[in-house]
């Protein structure tokens, strides 16, 4: 099955790249409930076992389905890089009730009622307004539990997957951008098309697409809303470059903690996944002024560079600092 999508008068130019903290969510939550995906997860897994122990989502747990598809106004398309929780929520609040009742409804019809607490199936198929608040504080709670404690760190490789497909875009168009992607999407006659997905065409119709990297969905690839009706644009959900680094602690060569000093190195070592003071402060264990001073001598010394990112700035190895961890120089 392939979903082709049509890019028409102005689609081109209104493709955008956006994080989601909520996608990240929701995917994590699909982690949770596909045990055929967890081997991929096994250090996060591991270490919120205690949490997950803890966590009762209910309604949230019944109306995202492991396969298939879901409501989509629990997945919206993020606004853009700096999106927040928060902007994510607000969106899934600001759903109509009109909407939030068909998509509930049409998703309460694919489950099997005997598998599904009674009281939960009725919240599923009642007062729309109450199921979706419900639905709205489970997801901040999810986040809180599940993806909040290892944000900075997922959005580093976000950030940095994003600065990359940026430039394959700007250097060869679309049809460079989608190149290697994802292996199942294909640039052709000025369309997309999607393999694995339903069987169809979608026509953008000006909306243009976001392009959301992801951490938690990988290797999936994904897409939504992609409603007749809907005015947002659709979200295209692909795997980030570089998962691997999520999970694997930094490096440390002893010969580079002489050179520099431990603390230095540890900051040094953490950049490598793109990260901002504070965020590189809870992850070496030291003081924000601390790393702010470190990350300072490293700046003037070529190691790491520093990006604007609203209004934080990022921080990030330079080629010379992957040659000296690699021993190239």
């Amino acid at each position: 099955m392939t979903l082709v999508l049509r890019f028409g008068s102005g689609d081109t130019a209104r493709c955008r790249f956006a994080v989601s903290p909520l996608q990240e969510t929701m995917s994590a939550l699909l982690v949770l409930k596909a045990p055929h995906r967890q081997a991929w997860y096994l250090p996060w897994l591991r270490g919120i076992q205690d949490v997950v122990a803890g966590l009762d989502l209910g309604l949230l747990g019944v109306a995202v389905p492991v396969r298939g598809h879901g409501p989509d106004f629990l997945w919206p398309s993020p606004t853009g890089p700096l999106t927040t929780i928060e902007d994510d929520l607000a969106q899934v609040r600001a759903a109509a009730p009109d909407v939030v009742a068909a998509e509930l409804a049409e998703h309460a019809r694919r489950l099997d009622p005997r598998t599904v607490p009674p009281h939960l199936y009725r919240a599923l198929t009642g007062d729309p307004v109450a199921a979706r608040d419900r639905l709205v504080a489970h997801q901040r709670e999810a986040w809180r539990a599940l993806v909040a404690p290892l944000w900075d760190r997922v959005r580093g490789l976000l950030d940095a997957d994003i600065t990359t497909r940026a430039r394959q875009l700007a250097d060869g168009g679309l049809e460079g951008l989608f190149a290697d992607l994802h292996r199942r999407a294909r640039w052709e006659n000025d369309a997309l098309h999607l393999r694995g997905l339903r069987r169809g065409s979608l026509d953008l119709r000006g909306r243009g697409l976001v392009l959301v990297p992801t951490a938690f969905g990988w290797p999936n690839l994904g897409i939504g809303p992609t409603g007749a009706t809907s005015a947002a644009p659709p979200s295209l959900v692909y795997p980030m470059l570089g998962a691997a680094r999520l999970w694997a602690p930094a490096a440390r060569p002893p010969a580079i903690a002489r050179l520099l000093g431990a603390g230095r190195a540890a900051v040094l070592a953490e950049t490598l996944v793109p990260g901002t003071t504070g965020g590189l402060a809870r992850r070496v264990g030291l003081a924000p002024a601390t790393v702010s001073h470190h990350l300072t001598v490293l700046r003037d010394a070529g190691l790491v560079t520093a990006e604007r990112r609203g209004h934080e700035v990022l921080y990030r190895q330079t080629p010379l600092a992957a040659a000296l961890y690699s021993g190239g120089v």
